[in-house]
């Protein structure tokens, strides 16, 4: 079993961007947010994919979320999926009021 490791992407079921291969993400980091929890780094547009590790979400801007920590993500790991016709952070967990 893959060990979880905090604010990277462990599975992304997107598979129509082209940092995408086989449901894992091939994308040197990502970026998450602003007013909602979109994966702002996904792209349709070609690019040079290495296979390397899993990626880290170099800025996740979702403040009220409850892995957040001064715009770093403390999660065990997220998962990336579809959400009303883009690309979405499912690990994402409203943070206290």
């Amino acid at each position: 079993m893959a060990q979880m490791q905090e604010g990277r992407v462990l599975t992304c079921m997107v598979t129509e961007c082209n940092y995408n291969k086989g449901e894992i993400c091939y994308a040197p980091s990502i970026n998450v947010g602003a007013s909602h929890p979109t994966c702002d780094t996904f792209t349709i547009q070609n690019v040079q994919m290495a296979p390397r590790g899993l990626p880290d979400i170099e800025v996740c801007d979702i403040t009220d979320c409850q892995f957040n920590q001064n715009n770093d993500c403390m999660a065990p790991g997220i998962t990336i999926s579809h959400h009303s016709g883009h690309a979405d952070c499912l690990t994402f967990r409203p943070g206290p009021k």
